[in-house]
């Protein structure tokens, strides 16, 4: 009897013991996670970029014959590659401002009345003419009429352009650390491939070659096709002098990432072409243009998603726009990347479960 309850205080001195062993490990985790998770997202992107940008590196580390100076030459080109279009469209935007601010406190800014065409847009066409024509024959009282809109509206951008500026900060950040990560990619990659084993089994090592692969297709596919589409738009802008184009350019890339058809935007302005544009040729031609540049990624996205890889493209783009939901822009890759790992795993389980059935 005796015995019994000391094997009884035993097991539960083991349990105490364990417990308190779990509860300690989950603590320091916990207390890991408060402490870096100001830098969580920072790395992620960075840990993103550096999958994307790999096989580039692979061969310019054959060219120059060092990771070292192939990962640091790739992240002083993709800086400069980020950095000098948004110094450049920051620029643009504050002369504009400046000089809009300048007219208006001098009164030589001037509205020229809109067109009779304008009427005739579906659903918007009367009242934006009638906006169009107060705002073109007395501005100043315009401005009065609205002052608790426009005021509103100039908060709205003014922590937009706050947001956007942190965004910046954060890719110039994420880009650095991707170097990092490119430089040291042979451990990088061991740990990885260990960890997922360590959680999947044998089948861990496909699991990670998988989701490295899927990330750089969604990369392809949604940011590709995206600065694809915003490059021959602007390019279309260009060609027709419409006035913001770099501007409207960048809404293009920004809806196609968020996978809103960037023809809500295109369309528009190609009926505002017509409103202005002397030969009706050309307006019909950019309209063309615009509808082409909207339907392309219909047609390469599922091309360029699906490629190397024998998980079906719906799975991926299902789980790319599910994380872009439900975690921002950087749950477009992990989002497709979560969801084909979980789509190999319950095949793999579906297919051992048939054969032990059989």
């Amino acid at each position: 009897m005796s015995t019994n309850r000391e094997e009884d205080q035993a097991v539960i001195k083991r349990n105490v013991e364990a417990a308190i062993k779990i509860s300690a490990i989950f603590v320091m985790l916990y207390w890991c996670y408060t402490i870096l998770s100001p830098f969580l997202s920072v790395v992620v992107w960075g840990g993103l970029i550096a999958i994307i940008a790999k096989p580039l590196n692979d061969k310019l580390e054959g060219v120059l014959g060092s990771r070292k100076r192939a990962s640091t030459l790739l992240t002083l080109a993709m800086l400069a590659i980020f950095i000098a279009p948004t110094v450049a469209l920051v620029d643009q935007a504050s002369a504009g401002a400046q000089t809009f601010i300048t007219e208006l406190q001098e009164g030589s800014f001037n509205i020229d009345e809109p067109s009779e065409s304008i009427k005739e847009w579906p659903l918007v066409g009367e009242k934006t003419y009638a906006f169009w024509y107060e705002a073109s024959t007395n501005l100043d009282a315009t401005i009065k009429k609205h002052q608790a809109k426009i005021t509103e509206l100039l908060k709205s951008a003014a922590s937009s352009a706050a947001g956007a500026g942190l965004t910046v900060l954060m890719f110039i950040f994420s880009i650095i650390i991707s170097g990092f990560f490119l430089a040291g990619a042979d451990g990088s990659s061991q740990f990885s491939k260990k960890f997922i084993v360590r959680l999947a089994g044998e089948r861990g090592e496909r699991f990670a070659i998988q989701a490295s692969l899927t990330i750089r297709n969604v990369a392809r596919g949604i940011v590709g096709v995206a600065i694809l589409q915003a490059a021959l738009a602007w390019f279309g802008f260009y060609l027709i002098d419409f006035p913001a184009a770099p501007l409207f350019a960048v809404l293009v890339l920004v809806l196609s990432i968020i996978q809103i058809n960037p023809l809500v935007l295109m369309v528009p302005t190609a009926i505002y072409v017509f409103s202005y544009e002397p030969s009706t040729l050309i307006a019909v031609v950019y309209l063309v243009w615009s509808i082409a540049v909207g339907f392309m990624d219909n047609i390469l996205k599922p091309i360029i998603m699906g490629k190397g890889t024998d998980v079906p493209m719906m799975i991926i783009f299902l789980g790319a726009v599910g994380g872009f939901i439900a975690y921002g822009f950087t749950g477009l890759f992990i989002g497709a990347a979560v969801v084909v790992m979980g789509y190999e795993i319950f095949m793999a389980w579906l297919t051992e479960h048939g054969s032990l059935e059989s």
